[in-house]
Formats: C-alpha cells, sequence, structure tokens
C-alpha cells in the first residue's frame, strides 16, 4: 500500500487509486486510452505512421534491458512503464521522420530509435525521488525539438482515399493555400493527381509566422482576420481530423474521447482539463495580440476582441484555432494529470490546472503554438510541492 507521503516517480505511474487498480492494470488502462487517438494517426499517416510508433516503442524497450542494469536507479525502471512513456512520445512525433532518404538532407529515421533510448536514458537519470516532478517524455521530446526543430515541423497528410494504405511522403512539396473546405470533402480533388498525401503548412505554423511577427505584408497591411479568413485550414480539419500534426494529436476529437475514457475510469481529475481549456481560452482573449501587421510595425491591443479592426467573432475563432493546433488538449490530459505532476489536493489541482492554462497560452502566443503547452506543463509542475504544502491538510490538534 503507497504511503501518503510517498514521492511518485513519473516512470512509476502507479499512485494511490480509489478503485484498488494495481500497476498493471492502470497502465492496460492509459494504454488503452491511446486506442482511439492511435487508430485516427495511423488512418491519417499509414504504415509510416506505424512504423514510428514501432520504432520508438522497441527501441526504448530494448534500451530498458540494458538501462535496468546500470546502477540502483536501474531497478525502479520498469519495462512497462517506458513502454507506456514510449507510447507518448511516438504520439507527439510527426510520421515523416519515418524515412529513409531526403533529396534535401539525411533520412530521418535514425532519430526514431535515438528517441526511444533517449527517453530510456532520461527516465532513468529523472529516476531519483529528488527529479521526481519532471516528466521524462517532455524531457526528452524538449531535447529533441531544440536539436531537430525543422524536422519536428509536420507537412504531410495522406488524402481522403487513401487513408491507413497510402504513402505519406508521396506528395508533391508546394506552397498550397489552405483548403476551402473540411480535408474529408476532398476525395474528388485527390483523383486529379497520382499523390497519396496532401503537403501543406500547418496551422500551428500559420499562428507561429503571425504572432512572431514573420509574415511580412505583401500589401499596405495583414490583420489577423485576414489570416483566420484566407490562410487557415476550416477548423473541421483540426477538430475531427485532416490537418498535418503529430502520429496521436492530429485529431482533437479522438484526443478528447481518450481522455473521457480516462475519466469514467476514474484515472484523471476532470479539473485539470476543464480548468486548463477554460484559462487559456480567457488569456488569449486578453492578452495582447498584432491585430495589424504593416512595413512599419505590428500594432498590439489588449482584449483584441474589443478593437474594431478584429472584433469579437474572429477573436473566438483565433481562440478556437489556438487550442484546437496546439497540443493543449494532450498535454492537459496525457501528461499534465501524471499522479507524479498534479498536486494530491482538490483545491490544489484547481490552482495547478488555472497555472497550466494561463502558462499555456503564454507560451503559444509568444514562444510557439507547437511546445507552448509542454513548456507550461514542465515549469508549473515544479511548483506542485509548493502547491502541496499551501492546500496540505492541517489537523485540529
Amino acid at each position: 500500500m503507497t504511503t501518503p507521503n510517498a514521492t511518485v516517480s513519473p516512470t512509476s505511474p502507479t499512485a494511490p487509486l480509489h478503485s484498488g487498480i494495481g500497476r498493471r492494470g492502470y497502465l492496460v488502462i492509459l494504454a488503452v486510452s491511446t486506442i482511439i487517438p492511435l487508430d485516427v494517426g495511423l488512418a491519417l499517416y499509414g504504415w509510416r505512421g506505424a512504423c514510428v510508433l514501432a520504432a520508438v516503442v522497441l527501441s526504448a524497450i530494448g534500451g530498458c534491458r540494458i538501462w535496468r542494469r546500470i546502477g540502483r536507479r536501474g531497478l525502479i525502471v520498469r519495462t512497462g512503464n517506458i513502454a507506456w512513456l514510449a507510447l507518448l512520445l511516438a504520439m507527439m512525433l510527426p510520421a515523416h521522420l519515418f524515412a529513409f532518404g531526403s533529396a534535401t538532407g539525411p533520412a530521418p529515421w535514425p532519430l526514431l530509435p535515438a528517441a526511444g533510448l533517449l527517453l530510456v536514458i532520461v527516465t532513468w537519470l529523472l529516476s531519483d525521488q529528488g527529479s521526481g516532478r519532471l516528466h521524462p517524455v517532455l524531457v526528452t521530446y524538449m531535447l529533441l525539438y531544440a536539436l531537430f526543430h525543422s524536422l519536428m515541423v509536420p507537412h504531410y497528410v495522406l488524402r481522403v482515399d487513401h487513408l491507413f494504405f497510402g504513402d505519406a511522403l508521396k506528395a508533391t512539396p508546394t506552397a498550397s493555400p489552405a483548403a476551402v473546405q473540411p480535408w474529408y470533402l476532398l476525395k474528388g480533388a485527390a483523383t486529379a493527381n497520382q499523390d497519396d498525401a496532401l503537403y501543406v503548412t500547418p496551422a500551428a505554423q500559420q499562428l507561429v509566422d503571425y504572432t512572431s511577427w514573420l509574415r511580412r505584408p505583401e500589401r499596405a497591411s495583414f490583420t489577423l482576420h485576414i489570416l483566420l479568413r484566407d490562410q487557415m485550414p476550416p477548423l473541421e480539419n483540426l477538430i475531427i481530423a485532416g490537418e498535418p500534426g503529430p502520429l496521436g494529436i492530429s485529431s482533437a476529437l479522438a484526443v478528447v474521447l481518450g481522455g473521457l475514457y480516462l475519466l469514467y475510469r476514474g484515472l484523471i481529475d476532470y479539473r485539470i482539463p476543464l480548468l486548463g481549456v477554460i484559462f487559456a481560452a480567457i488569456t488569449l482573449l486578453i492578452a495582447p495580440l498584432p491585430v495589424l501587421i504593416t512595413p512599419a510595425g505590428a500594432a498590439w491591443r489588449w482584449l483584441a476582441f474589443r478593437d474594431h479592426v478584429l472584433g469579437p467573432a474572429a477573436a473566438i475563432t483565433f481562440v478556437n484555432y489556438q487550442i484546437t493546433a496546439s497540443p493543449l488538449l494532450f498535454a492537459l490530459i496525457f501528461l499534465a494529470t501524471s499522479p507524479a505532476l498534479r498536486p494530491m489536493t482538490r483545491r490544489g489541482r484547481g490552482v495547478y490546472a488555472i497555472a497550466l492554462g494561463v502558462a499555456s497560452a503564454i507560451f503559444q502566443l509568444y514562444v510557439s503554438v507547437a511546445i507552448g503547452p509542454y513548456l507550461a506543463v514542465l515549469i508549473v509542475s515544479l511548483l506542485t510541492p509548493t502547491v502541496d504544502k499551501i492546500f496540505r491538510r492541517r489537523t485540529l490538534v
């Protein structure tokens, strides 16, 4: 039985569960929750997505067999836990990494087994109790993103009539504009050429280019309203499926369904994803945005929904794109709810969720939409011991 004061490492997700589920059953439930997001990912990216998943998970399991024999920390590194962490990491990677040749550079496929081995090493290093608040999956991903940023940007997605069996890299790289209709209605257009996939600039990159002022106006001015109207894909592509993204995060609906299953089984606290999304949306509405970009500079506005250039409808649409184009839902459901990261008390979890939402929105706006929620979880989770001390239960005597 786990004592109340025991430190739970992210490499060992077992926590005091009211349902009495054992460690093995706990891991099985976690794995089942990823079935729908991964099925959507395999449909969108075909056999290359399956190879990404297999390469990362198998290399992590193989590395675990070696590192378990190194030092006293190796006894804490368990194969089941490593397999679960590798599954999460594979969901965060793009399918185009499984490629054996590239006209513009070396083949990126060695990055996949290297990612699995790096995850094992990071987990082994963080298995000490003093490092229990750092999630090894996030640390591993951020290292990969810092070293191979250009390779981590997804561009390819299978056409709707080539699902599961098409080659996700069989596409013509063109600077194609955003689709004017949802991806699942493009079947007729797919017969016009022999490509299995589409090559488009992902919505997250479009948002980053705008908020970081990398998009110079081709005319007198460029507004956020023009970005949403002319450059962004239909929201259906982000909510349901069809926009290039990581293997397991390309459908907001699938991620939410996985979270609902975890909520039904009692493994996560609904406060964390719910309050996190709510306060992220509020922050995105309040924080200053560049509503207008001209050759002379950008016009930043607080409460942009009140600005006559943008308006409430466009501001809410911008918030919807920020939430669905980023890994916010995935981070709040599958990462931030880890027993090693979340506070012990209910009030503490509420504060934790609010801080996550606010920090995620700030990082998305001023750092990167693609990694903003991950940075937020990494930083806010370090404050969990402080939150536990503030909201710890006190006896009367």
